[in-house]
């Protein structure tokens, strides 16, 4: 009998023998005849490919979802202005002319020799560790060249005609430099001096100046000034070697951005409460002597926000400079750059650079209110693309961004209008072409995060702009409808997470107008138990349901995900109920739910979960018995719509009604264990 063959020999047969190839021949003209769904079949090798490609595409899970998030972000996003503006500013990149006599007091003889007077710290140290690292990459490079002589005459011959074109540029660059005010050297990329800038020295500026703000030391600090923002950014330029060591470096900046507001001010003869004669002055001749000097210290600000990336450093320089916002209004162009810097550090994820951020955008907003189109647009869309992803790290980030970002929308609720009703557009657009096809890779498309957060936007802007104007009133049907679509395109257990999230959002809107929905139907249609429960599980797992939106398989029968969903919606049917408590239906709205409520109860068999549940129940019946009995005394009709609303309007008003004491406890065990749902 012959032996059988071990698993790799079959695998090479079947892969490489006559048999083998034979089988795999037919399979591929099976795969060739193939139709696609418009009836065409592939003719050619080429497309064969690119099919094969695709299917490969369509049956990845991971690709789709990336593929389908990156359209929609596309779709949602406004369209931006990617113009730069920076001409403002663009003759104050030089130095300042300086005056000769301002005192220097050198640590060294001779100031000239600059190599030996600079400290060696911690900065020296990683540039020692990054040159040997370019000095190897370098070795390797020559290896490389000359084992291929010919490949090194091409890239020689590149190198050269790319020097010419840099020193083509550097020469117009220059040229045009040079075209700046007599106040700013701006050609001049060396300092006035080569002299070594010591603490003793800066002291003795700081006093000068403080003294008297007219004091020729003013120039030399906002020279230093310049070489302290560049610090540390190309190591082998003269500016940045002239400070002696970090300690004169925080010396310098510390100094300036404390004093600076207050220096422009004296010079300018403009009180610290007057930000609007600052405007005024723009044509006087006290406002041309002192403008260089601002456009340096603007200038070199932004580099100086360019360059930090510790975010405690970051948020003490926009704490001081947040007091400059009225110098930055006096530039349009810059601002739009410095608004851009502070979006970007808004999106950072650290909760105190975000709110310092935001502060100052709102504060230069408030003083140019033509930058407003920028920050929205720029806000909504680094808000899209910050929401990605959502987990328990970066949750409170996001929910802060968003909160700021719908300060920054009731500014205008008027502009802002219109930029919703397209954002709701568009998200009704999506929702529209995923419920004609229904399909695994199209529902993708509103199963993200992404598109779940822009709702939620869109929640918090109408209900905080609702009462005070009528613009928004035709956006919460919208809303309504597009969370009602969401929530039935995506039934089904695994969707509690999101439908708890959805129903929380409703709740919201709702309480604005008062009007009704069925908040309870897209909770119970998830809460159905019957399989779940008959295998209990005692292992404990860490499920938080304001990170997910869709939760595993394998996690459906723990019994830890069961307690959350229960507990999870009676916090949510409680803020339901709690809107309608004193309302003269709150027995036909309660009804129904009360049966689901019942069932619930009956199926569950987990013991620590009937209490809370039977906990609801009652007092839903108790608040449904207590509205029927007022209900039975009073003399007025249904239509009468006044005497409706003020129904129970004393009862409301003090709010000793135990169902509203008893939301009141779960709201607070629900902030004692910090979970929310949106």
């Amino acid at each position: 009998m012959a032996k059988k063959l071990g698993k790799k020999a079959r695998k090479f047969a079947n892969k490489h023998l006559q048999g083998g190839a034979k089988r795999s021949r037919k399979l591929r003209s099976q795969f060739n005849r193939r139709t696609r769904k418009d009836g065409k079949g592939r003719e050619d090798g080429g497309r064969l490919d690119g099919d094969g490609d695709e299917e490969m595409r369509r049956s990845d899970p991971t690709v789709n979802t990336h593929d389908d998030v990156a359209t929609l972000a596309n779709s949602l996003e406004f369209p931006e202005d990617e113009n730069e503006f920076d001409g403002d500013l663009s003759d104050s990149d030089g130095y300042l002319s300086e005056d000769p006599e301002c005192p220097y007091y050198s640590d060294s003889e001779d100031g000239n020799v600059l190599k030996d007077s600079i400290v060696q710290d911690g900065l020296d140290g990683q540039n020692n560790d990054m040159n040997l690292a370019v000095k190897k990459q370098k070795k390797k490079l020559k290896k490389l060249l000359d084992k291929d002589p010919e490949f090194a005459n091409f890239l020689g011959k590149w190198e050269s005609e790319l020097v010419s074109h840099e020193s083509d540029e550097d020469s117009d660059e220059q040229d045009e430099m040079d075209s700046g005010d007599d106040g700013v050297d701006a050609g001049d990329k060396n300092p006035p001096s080569d002299k070594i800038l010591t603490s003793k020295t800066i002291s003795e500026w700081c006093q000068l100046v403080s003294k008297d703000p007219k004091a020729p030391a003013l120039r030399n600090l906002l020279n230093a000034f310049r070489d302290a923002c560049r610090f540390g950014l190309h190591s082998s330029s003269l500016s940045t070697q002239r400070l002696q060591s970090t300690e004169v470096f925080y010396q310098i900046i510390t100094f300036i951005l404390s004093e600076a507001d207050n220096i422009f001010r004296s010079l300018l003869d403009i009180p610290d409460d007057d930000k609007g004669k600052l405007m005024n002055l723009r044509n006087g001749q006290k406002w041309q002597d002192v403008e260089p000097l601002i456009k340096s210290y603007l200038r070199n600000c932004l580099d100086l926000l360019s360059q930090l990336t510790d975010n405690q450093i970051l948020t003490n320089v926009l704490t001081r400079l947040r007091a400059s916002a009225v110098y930055f209004s006096a530039y349009p162009s810059t601002s739009r750059r410095l608004l851009k810097i502070l979006i970007h550090f808004w999106a950072s994820g650290d909760q105190s650079l975000s709110l310092t951020s935001f502060l100052m955008i709102r504060e230069v907003v408030s003083l140019l209110p033509d930058c407003l189109d920028l920050c929205l647009t720029k806000g909504y869309n680094t808000y899209l693309s910050s929401s990605k992803l959502v987990d328990n790290r970066n949750i409170k980030n996001i929910d802060l961004f968003m909160n700021c970002l719908v300060e920054l929308y009731s500014l205008d609720v008027q502009k802002s209008g219109e930029r919703a009703a397209t954002s709701v557009g568009q998200l009704s657009a999506i929702l529209r072409q995923v419920s004609k096809s229904k399909e695994k890779e199209d529902l993708l498309k509103i199963d993200n995060w992404q598109y779940i957060n822009c709702i939620n936007l869109w929640v918090r802007f109408i209900c905080v702009n609702y009462k005070d104007c009528h613009n928004v009133h035709s956006l919460l049907s919208s809303v309504a409808q597009i969370i009602r679509g969401v929530a039935y395109l995506l039934p089904g257990m695994r969707y509690l997470p999101l439908r708890l999230k959805l129903a929380q959002m409703l709740n919201e809107l709702l309480n604005c107008n008062q009007m009704f929905f069925p908040v309870p139907s897209l909770i119970f249609g998830c809460l159905e138990f019957r399989e779940i429960f008959q295998k209990e599980q005692t292992e404990k797992t860490n499920i938080h349901f304001s990170s997910l939106l869709k939760v595993p398989r394998n996690l459906l029968k723990s019994r830890d995900f069961q307690e959350q969903c229960i507990l999870s919606a009676i916090e949510v049917l409680s803020a339901h109920f709690a809107q309608w408590s004193y309302h003269v239906a709150f027995p036909e709205v309660a009804t129904i739910p009360l049966i689901l409520l019942k069932r619930l109860h009956e199926q569950t068999t987990i013991d620590s979960l009937h209490r809370p549940l039977k906990r609801l129940i009652d007092q839903v019946s108790e608040n449904r018995d207590f509205v029927q009995r007022k209900r039975e005394v009073v003399s007025f009709s249904p239509n009468d719509l006044s005497s409706v609303e003020s129904f129970l309007e004393d009862e409301k008003m003090s709010g000793n009604a135990s169902f509203t004491q008893y939301y009141e406890s779960v709201s607070k065990n629900r902030q004692s264990r910090g979970r929310k749902f949106v």
